[in-house]
């Protein structure tokens, strides 16, 4: 788990990057008028630092794209566009997702510069907003759309950047692959599926019969044990997105706001506690033996020992989607629903967002660069909108398009779990709760003082940006 940064410790532990950074010069403001006629940016320099995954950060990529490919010759061909159109010059430099937060909040904190526009994971940024190292969406509202939810991310997903009284980041919703990061999408061998004869679960989510009870039936039927061997579970699936699922699947939310306006945790609400009684229902009852909580849900899809799978959206597709590059024949689907929502239900979960991008407020040119980058992240030509995204998706990784279906109502439905910290109740509340060896309400009572301390200090934060800016 990728724990918050702390901005105090960073400053110190990364002064002697301070020496590479160059001063900051006068800002260029562009006049809003030229937009409408067509900008040109008078051969302005940009420059953007885009944070991969250590895993790529080094590999050949065109704003995370793998060159020489499909959707990486597109990039490369809409990044020549915008400079040639808008008359200016975009300096890339890929980095290290950490290293370049460090050296971000290093030089932010010097007064110097390091770039003007800088993608990353989106929790890194929550320091860096409320220590004023980041422009404000709604300064460049003139320059990049930003309620354009389609476009740049709706709000849930967001959620974890907005501040106080502003947005401090975006995510290019509407450029496939390298947009979408959550967690919980259940992933299904659909060989296993069909050598046993089972019903299919896409086939049951489809008929709005993929629901709880009859997912008792499922986890019976796809277990398999020849001896004292197991030839295949039903479900393999950490402990902790076990318990965060089925809470997302009742309708749960991180935080609820009652009719006094205050905040309360919504792990205190009657769906969070159905949720809970089925969940350890599931793990401590006579089921539990048809669940692999410790083992690797990827390589067990991939080689056949697990019905279901509980796992990332990365693990899926992309440049790290095993599930996609070597399995043969999957499908999808969502959690299996509670009795608090209408069937078919999909909500999936996110403790950060792999392509944030944020300004920064030490910036040469702050408009030009929000220019640029709504430029450069306009959907491409031939994906203009999620449905042709879905087809595209459905054509080159997936198997039906019911899976595209799930795999992005999945994310725009997504929440950011608050509480993930590195240990502790706080982590355990989203979903350890479950080894907790406490009954629901017992477990709430023991950490009630801590989650409504976190509404506080953390959840009121993103609630009262969300407000100001929406004006909810």
């Amino acid at each position: 788990m990728r724990k918050f940064i702390k901005i105090t410790a960073l400053i110190a532990a990364l002064s002697l990057l301070l020496i590479s950074c160059a001063s900051a010069d006068e800002v260029f403001d562009v006049e809003f008028e030229q937009m409408s006629e067509g900008l040109d940016l008078g051969g302005v320099e940009i420059v953007y630092e885009v944070g991969l995954d250590p895993s790529i950060w080094d590999s050949p990529t065109c704003l995370g794209y793998e060159l020489d490919t499909h959707l990486g010759d597109l990039a490369s061909a809409r990044l020549k566009k915008v400079q040639s159109d808008l008359n200016c010059k975009v300096k890339i430099n890929y980095t290290n997702n950490f290293t370049s937060c460090r050296a971000f909040v290093a030089c932010s904190a010097s007064g110097a510069f390091l770039c003007d526009v800088i993608s990353g994971i989106s929790d890194m940024w929550r320091g860096p907003a409320s220590s004023g190292m980041l422009v404000g969406l709604s300064e460049l509202e003139n320059y990049i759309d930003f309620r354009n939810e389609e476009k740049w991310g709706n709000r849930n997903i967001l959620e974890v950047i907005y501040y106080d009284s502003d947005l401090y980041g975006i995510v290019p919703m509407l450029w496939p692959e390298v947009s979408v990061s959550y967690s919980g999408i259940t992933v299904v061998n659909e060989d296993i599926i069909s050598a046993i004869g089972a019903s299919d679960p896409r086939d049951l989510l489809e008929n709005g019969e993929w629901t709880w009870e009859n997912f008792r039936d499922c986890l019976e039927r796809y277990y398999l044990i020849e001896g004292n061997d197991v030839k295949h579970y039903a479900l393999t699936c950490s402990t902790h997105t076990l318990g965060a699922m089925y809470l997302l699947s009742n309708g749960f939310r991180m935080s609820v706001k009652k009719s006094n306006g205050e905040l309360s945790p919504g792990l205190m609400t009657n769906e969070a506690l159905a949720a809970m009684d089925e969940a350890l229902a599931i793990y401590n009852g006579p089921l539990a033996v048809t669940l692999d909580t410790q083992g690797s849900a990827v390589d067990r899809l991939i080689y056949g020992t697990t019905v279901l799978g509980c796992v990332s959206s990365d693990n899926v597709i992309g440049i790290n989607g095993k599930i996609s590059k070597e399995m043969t024949n999957f499908g999808l689907v969502s959690w299996p629903t509670g009795p608090n929502v209408v069937p078919g239900y999909a909500a999936g979960f996110h403790a950060n967002i792999d392509r944030c991008i944020v300004f920064s407020r030490a910036s040469h040119y702050p408009e030009s660069t929000a220019a640029v980058i709504s430029a450069i992240y306009e959907p491409f030509d031939e994906y203009p909108t999620f449905n042709d995204i879905m087809e595209l998706m459905s054509r080159s990784y997936f198997f039906d398009p019911r899976d595209s279906k799930v795999y992005y109502d999945m994310y725009t439905n997504s929440q950011f779990a608050y509480f993930f910290t590195s240990a502790g109740p706080l982590y355990a509340s989203l979903g350890e709760w479950v080894l907790s060896r406490k009954s629901p309400a017992e477990y709430i009572e023991s950490i009630e003082n801590q989650l409504k301390e976190r509404m506080i200090d953390s959840v009121a934060h993103s609630q009262n940006a969300i407000s100001a800016i929406w004006g909810e």
